[in-house]
């Protein structure tokens, strides 16, 4: 009785909620409302996982978020309270309340300084699920006893999508050895699909080992068979799996989640015509992969977000596709020392010749945007995308046909490299630019003012699997060794991938130095791999925008990342790693660029301005 009771109130302050927020909400912001019971705006809401409630009256979402502090106010012994996945609700997709925390504390079998992490929500058989990663499993359900690092993915249920949670007690994916001792592979953010016989499956892992796919048991409490990998190691975490139109849709996120101002987090998408994949992208390249797949849909544009990623994909009242995500605005991107700041973002989701196009292909919105519907009968305006045009024409073009000379100067003692008919050859040299460990040989000339392209053509002798320690070549636009972005093909610990890098210094105190992307995957071994960037200049400083091709023609977007390099900026060829591997520079061309945009209703963004 008292949980039909909870449920009936639910369901009475969810209706009044809801008419107040259907009445206000025509438009929206980033980022999204999401408040405290005190009505203070809660500072993070990490991985948000988000269930439309079938049991629900009128329409009501819950979103819940990762374990973490939410206010600078709320303290707890030297530091501040950290909320086990909190759980907001609304009715209009943009305006949340904060309802309770799942937990009050650590549930079974999680040990007692396991924190919790990716909620991921589910309706099923009458009950409320709630799978969520566990990093650190108690002694009774690990292989290795006083780890601390031996994660798994634990579940609870409830009559309501609010709680009281009860915890199963054991884990549904047990901690995974990747070796012996306290080796264990990541087992994180848990996600769920149900494909078209009613059998749920279960996705789970990140960098630590890959992203894999299981069947759940009947009752939820399990997984069954063989795990089969659908996302590289080192490459993606975080999966959301949807269904559309007959395809499976691996969304998962690349790169660092929490590098404060230099988080490069991004989305990227594959599909796949069963949920055990493989999930291939737009070109054909498999997301699990040495040379990992994945067409980038949410890439940050210059703008105040960046690091966007761990998405939950949706629909509102009307059937129109959203996504929720995380992201960290570089206005205030920390929320303590260690800790980077991250609010809930909402962008529309549109499917376009078979592909979801997020944010009209123009990355995480900052401007105010129609509303989701409320409504089974509500309707929001067609999309209105970016038709982009490229005015391009060449100011210079180096073929490497004969040694570089003036003004191309090397930084360092470079080691033997040759003009040949396809480019300049060499290999890579032992030194890095990372932070403090420079080293590495630059080729170097200045670049002219304006708004520029620069492109490109790499090869690196980097053979699957590939390359510990790592090897990398590509451009490099540069003030100093500290002040730079870095596009380039790298190999390191089994994994390929076109790299979109930003270092700078100084940084405030506890902030990182480095931070990068991905920009798109390389071609495969013994061919070219094609590199561009984009510089636009204004008072502010410099965005570039980083692009990637396999053959020279269907180019891949990587992102933007803003720097002031100034005036006093070169362009760079670089090679550099262990292992001395064969390198080789195509012709390097610098061009003028003058990007105009078209509002084009209801039609498919470029993958990439047009070729000079």
């Amino acid at each position: 009785m008292r949980s039909c009771l909870f449920l009936l109130a639910a369901a009475l302050h969810g209706a009044a909620a809801g008419q107040a927020q259907a009445q206000a909400t025509s438009t929206y912001h980033n980022p999204l409302p999401v408040k405290l019971a005190s009505g203070e705006l809660a500072q993070n809401c990490a991985d948000p996982a988000v269930l439309r409630d079938p049991r629900a009256a009128r329409p009501t979402w819950y979103m819940y978020c990762t374990t973490d502090p939410v206010s600078r106010s709320e303290r707890e012994g030297d530091g501040y309270r950290f909320r086990f996945l909190p759980v907001y609700r609304s009715t209009d997709l943009v305006h949340w309340d904060w309802v309770n925390d799942s937990f009050a504390d650590r549930p079974p079998p999680a040990a007692s300084k396991s924190w919790l992490w990716a909620p991921e929500p589910q309706y099923h058989a009458g009950r409320y699920w709630l799978y969520y990663t566990i990093t650190d499993t108690d002694d009774a359900h690990s292989p290795e006893p006083g780890c601390g690092n031996d994660s798994s993915i634990g579940v609870a249920s409830s009559v309501s999508p609010t709680g009281p949670w009860q915890a199963s007690g054991k884990p549904v994916v047990p901690p995974r050895r990747a070796g012996p001792g306290c080796d264990f592979q990541w087992t994180f953010d848990p996600d769920v699909v149900v494909d078209d016989t009613g059998a749920r499956w279960l996705y789970y892992g990140s960098y630590g080992g890959g992203v894999f796919v299981q069947r759940l048991s009947a009752d939820g409490l399990a997984v069954e068979g063989e795990p089969r990998k659908v996302g590289a190691s080192g490459q993606y975490e975080g999966a959301e799996v949807v269904r559309h139109d007959g395809w499976y849709y691996l969304f998962a996120s690349a790169t660092d989640c929490c590098a404060g101002p230099l988080t490069g987090y991004a989305l990227h998408v594959g599909r796949a015509t069963t949920p055990l994949g493989p999930f291939l992208d737009r070109q054909g390249n498999d997301m699990a992969a040495a040379r990992a797949g994945g067409t980038p849909v949410l890439a940050q544009n210059g703008n105040r977000w960046v690091g966007a990623g761990h998405n939950s994909v949706l629909q509102d009242a009307a059937g129109q596709w959203w996504t929720i995500y995380h992201a960290v605005d570089l206005n205030d991107p920390v929320f303590a020392p260690g800790l980077t700041r991250r609010p809930a973002l909402l962008d529309r989701v549109d499917w376009i010749g078979g592909w979801p196009v997020v944010a009209q292909g123009e990355g995480p919105s900052d401007r105010e945007l129609p509303a989701p519907a409320v409504t089974a009968n509500g309707s929001r305006p067609p999309p209105q995308f970016a038709g982009t045009g490229a005015d391009v024409r060449l100011l210079w073009r180096e073929d490497f046909g004969k040694p570089p000379a003036a003004p191309w100067r090397w930084t360092r003692q470079p080691g033997t490299w040759r003009p040949s008919p396809e480019g300049l050859q060499g290999a890579t040299q032992p030194g890095d630019l990372y932070i403090d460990r420079n080293g590495a040989p630059v080729l170097a000339r200045p670049l002219p003012a304006g708004d520029l392209r620069i492109e490109t053509r790499v090869r690196l002798d980097a053979p699957d699997p590939c390359c510990t320690p790592q090897a990398q070549a590509g451009i490099v636009a540069m003030r100093d060794e500290d002040n730079y972005v870095k596009l380039a093909v790298r190999a390191a610990d089994g994994l390929h991938q076109v790299e979109f890098g930003k270092e700078q210094k100084p940084v405030p105190a506890h902030h990182p130095r480095y931070g990068n992307t991905v920009a798109g995957t390389p071609a495969a071994g013994g061919q070219w791999t094609w590199l561009r960037l984009d510089v636009r200049r204004d008072a502010n400083g410099e965005r570039w925008t980083a692009w990637s091709s396999q053959d020279g023609r269907d180019w891949v977007g990587g992102g933007t990342w803003t720097h002031r390099l100034g005036p006093a900026v070169r362009i760079g060829l670089v090679a550099m790693g262990e292992g001395a591997r064969a390198v080789t520079f195509g012709p390097l061309s610098v061009s003028t660029l003058r990007v105009s945009n078209a509002a084009v209703q209801g039609k498919a963004v470029r993958t990439a301005p047009a070729q000079p």
